[in-house]
């Protein structure tokens, strides 16, 4: 591990890339971060020039492009880390093997404070079958795919077929809705019993308004993991450690500029992607 020499540090800027909602121009993180940030770090809301939601795996590369651009201009702002506030980590090997900051993303920070707490850990996420694909790609990169149990859907395909669908999905999760935080819990209970999880991992940085009320109603750990990668990332620059950079070897120098010349060549391009699916109302409190 490479360090940091955190503890010469009074404050430390923790760049928040992906707020799951639709471009403010605020460089306030989300509630749930605020809530939680502890003294001596400033998060901040960076939103990517270039947006887009991964629907598929092409957009996927898209998105990735768009987050590593936002991590090399944080690095030039002088942040200390990067958080990347999907439980997709787009562009996460990337902007490790680009940067020298601390890179952390929520599922793959999730995943591993489930299996520090548990033998095997299911995701619930409140996202239907077909967006899985996120999920499927983040547990084999991380070599997690024989700790997890299952993937538990609590909607199915027919309920999110476009963008009403899904905004009214995401109103009801920052109201809180009993209705549906119960089955959100129907589905974690049924991973416990069925499927053989110990442990839970909320599939998406969007079930955080809910994460600590469907917690407090079962009786195994229950990760959220807006909140569990953004503190993986406070913990690391206490500990003055980061990524390896034997694990993800730094790139050419020259071609470090090539991603911000693609992405500004086209100004802030919007492709649609207003993230169809994870979207948290900017005035959640």
């Amino acid at each position: 591990m490479c360090g940091l020499g955190g503890s010469e540090r009074m404050t430390y800027r923790i760049g928040i890339i992906g707020s799951g909602a639709a471009p403010t121009g605020s460089n306030v993180p989300p509630a749930a971060i605020r809530e939680i940030a502890a003294d001596g770090f400033a998060p901040e809301l960076i939103e990517p020039r270039l947006r887009t939601f991964p629907m598929t795996p092409y957009d996927r590369g898209l998105t990735a492009l768009a987050y590593l651009d936002c991590a090399l201009e944080a690095e030039k702002a002088g942040f200390d880390a990067v958080f990347i506030n999907t439980v997709g980590d787009y562009g996460i090997d990337e902007m490790k093997s680009a940067t020298g900051m601390v890179v952390v993303g929520a599922g793959e920070a999730t995943m591993a404070m489930c299996v520090n707490t548990g033998r095997r850990f299911s995701i619930v996420t409140i996202w239907p079958p077909k967006l899985n694909f996120i999920q499927l790609e983040r547990l084999s990169s991380c070599g997690m795919q024989d700790r997890c149990a299952s993937i538990r859907n609590v909607q199915e395909d027919r309920e999110v077929e476009g963008v009403e669908q899904a905004a009214a999905t995401t109103a009801s999760l920052k109201d809180r809705n009993e209705s549906l935080k119960r089955r959100i819990v129907d589905a974690i209970n049924a991973a416990v019993s069925e499927d053989g999880a110990d442990t839970i991992m909320l599939g998406c940085t969007c079930m955080a308004p809910v994460g600590p009320d469907v917690a407090a109603q079962v009786n195994v750990p229950v990760f959220e993991s807006m909140r569990t990668g953004y503190k993986t990332a406070e913990a690391l620059l206490t500990l003055g450690v980061r990524h390896s950079d034997a694990a993800y070897p730094k790139p050419n120098p020259e071609n470090l500029s090539a991603v911000g010349a693609l992405v500004a060549g086209q100004g802030n391009m919007d492709l649609g992607g207003d993230c169809e699916v994870c979207v948290i109302p900017e005035d959640e409190s």
